[in-house]
């Protein structure tokens, strides 16, 4: 091997922890959303982009409250 392809060699290998790292974050962040129900929203805006155009979207703040009504509006089994 050459002089110059092992320091090459060894440029790379720090980035490509880096670019692994940054992937595994980033996963575990679309996880920790899902998890919580965060990204709820975006997958309603992304769905909607496919319905029919004549629908309205809703706003952030009418998006939670149908989310909490929807929740909550059902009959509760305890008790």
């Amino acid at each position: 091997m050459q002089p110059n392809s092992k320091s090459a060699l060894a440029a790379s290998q720090p980035l490509d922890r880096h670019q692994k790292l940054r992937r595994w974050v980033r996963h575990f962040w679309r996880g920790l959303r899902e998890w919580s129900g965060d990204a709820a929203y975006d997958r309603y805006l992304r769905s909607s982009a496919t319905r029919a155009a004549e629908c309205p979207r809703l706003t952030p703040e009418e998006f939670y409250l149908e989310q909490l009504n929807r929740r909550y509006s059902r009959p509760n089994r305890c008790c």
